[in-house]
């Protein structure tokens, strides 16, 4: 008796995953960003201004997320903050 292929497969594990080096997600930010700056454009705002905006919100950005992933301890406590509050929302 054959067995069933899809019963014999083996269960994938995280290592075996890959992450693109660019993705939706990073499109987005981008479109976003281009999408913003084209609309304080047209409102008549300077471009230095925008670029002085659209630079600081990524400075903001860049600092949340290295808070998150960088292993020191205030980035620690702000990463466990952040799965605290997901895990109290249901949100998964």
């Amino acid at each position: 008796m054959a067995k069933d292929p899809a019963t014999t497969a083996t269960p994938r594990r995280s290592a075996d995953t890959h992450t693109a080096p660019f993705g939706m997600s990073h499109a987005a930010v981008i479109i976003a960003f281009v999408v913003t700056a084209a609309l304080l454009a047209l409102n008549g705002q300077q471009v230095r201004d925008i670029l002085l905006l659209l630079c600081g919100a990524g400075a903001i950005g860049t600092a949340a997320v290295a808070g998150v992933v960088l292993p020191t301890r205030p980035g620690r406590r702000l990463a466990r903050l952040i799965q605290a509050y997901r895990a109290s929302s249901g949100e998964r």
